[in-house]
């Protein structure tokens, strides 16, 4: 009778274990085909090698719960012509690998045109011409993404009014139509909006001249990217957990304020991937380039690097957990340069992505004491 109840109660826990199993997988599975992206993306840069001599990062090396990559990124100009803003010789042999090795990830593409003033004039009357612009400019990016097979979404980018910008009437109407023209060419493309973090809270805070409704162009976008990777400078020693703080009482720029618009923008949560940095970042006035900021400097050089503006594992926790409260998911920034060879000895490489996801699934990441700048 031991044996017999100890073998049934094996059976049902393995039975939950199998159910449980598959109804992780049936979420995960709904969740990445919601809106193309998944819970956990990632950025990647691709030329570490070419720009930076540093090594390279291949695809197969990108961890598996970065479900989609985002690749920056290609632009059009008014003659419908898509490709990089210098228009010289472009080189996409970057995008082309991750396109031949993504496996099972999908790949999303940041493109648009280069300013707010571009898209003005491109939209300028699309909403009562039947989107006669539209169509031009989708024969280019038909023409682009012909030559380059296996983009599955775009980011649309550069949305946002500057200081010169002046009121475009009919904004909202003009990019509604747009974005049917681009859904209708391209049907199995998802498209989504990029959106600065900073920009929103100025904006929402105190407008200067009206800007897009989102609920107008809600039912033809995907997904939203709201991105806080430069949600503020790295200026003294005030960020110490990233440039991104829930919260802080020396800059209006926080996480929490950013909540309060998004929901005031009525962007829908269920839509929302918030973008995170995921490399450090350091004071703007000095010398040191894009290529010099990776996560493992800061466990190899820490005298060097002490001044440098980095979150910690922990508040990488907290920033996953709010994405998962505000959002439907997460972007990490520069995925390669977040220590990919695990330099730091921190449980897995990548380790403020993965700080991220484990904050997002409710999961507290072990510490790791190289990292650790208290």
């Amino acid at each position: 009778m031991i044996i017999r109840t100890t073998f049934i109660k094996m059976y049902f826990y393995n039975s939950l274990l199998l159910v449980s199993n598959i109804l992780t997988l049936t979420v995960h599975t709904q969740s990445q085909d919601l809106n193309g992206i998944g819970i956990s993306a990632c950025g990647f840069y691709g030329a570490r090698a070419e720009d930076c001599g540093l090594s390279d990062v291949p695809i197969s090396k990108i961890p598996v719960n970065c479900l989609s990559i985002f690749f920056d990124g290609v632009t059009v100009d008014l003659r419908y012509h898509v490709g990089v803003p210098c228009m010289c010789n472009p080189n996409f042999n970057q995008l082309d690998k991750i396109l031949k090795m993504k496996g099972s990830k999908r790949v999303f593409l940041l493109y648009g045109h280069t300013t707010i003033q571009e898209w003005t004039a491109m939209l300028a009357c699309e909403s009562c011409n039947g989107g006669t612009n539209s169509l031009d400019e989708m024969k280019g990016l038909k023409a682009f993404l012909d030559e380059h097979p296996g983009i599955d979404g775009l980011v649309l980018t550069s949305l946002e009014y500057d200081d010169d910008s002046d009121e475009f009437m009919g904004y909202s109407e003009n990019l509604k139509t747009y974005l049917e023209v681009m859904k209708k060419s391209f049907p199995n493309l998802f498209v989504g909006l990029d959106l600065s973090g900073r920009f929103l809270i100025d904006h929402f805070t105190n407008p200067r001249i009206p800007w897009l409704d989102i609920t107008t162009v809600d039912s033809v976008t995907d997904f939203y990217v709201v991105s806080v990777v430069f949600l503020n400078e790295c200026t003294g020693n005030d960020f110490r957990n990233g440039i991104a703080p829930i919260t802080a009482s020396y800059t209006n720029y926080t996480l929490d304020k950013l909540k309060d618009v998004l929901k005031q923008a009525s962007i829908p949560k269920e839509k929302i991937h918030f973008k995170f940095k995921i490399n450090p970042t350091s004071d703007p006035n000095d010398s040191f380039t894009y290529c010099d900021l990776t996560m493992e400097k800061i466990c190899l050089q820490p005298q060097e690097t002490c001044t440098w503006c980095v979150d910690t594992l922990k508040s990488f926790n907290e920033k996953g957990n709010y994405a998962n409260k505000y959002g439907a998911g997460f972007i990490g920034s520069s995925i390669d340069f977040n220590d990919p060879d695990n330099c730091c000895n921190c449980e897995k490489p990548f380790p403020g992505f993965n700080a991220i996801l484990d904050g997002f699934n409710g999961v507290t990441t072990k510490p790791c004491d190289l990292l650790n700048r208290n």
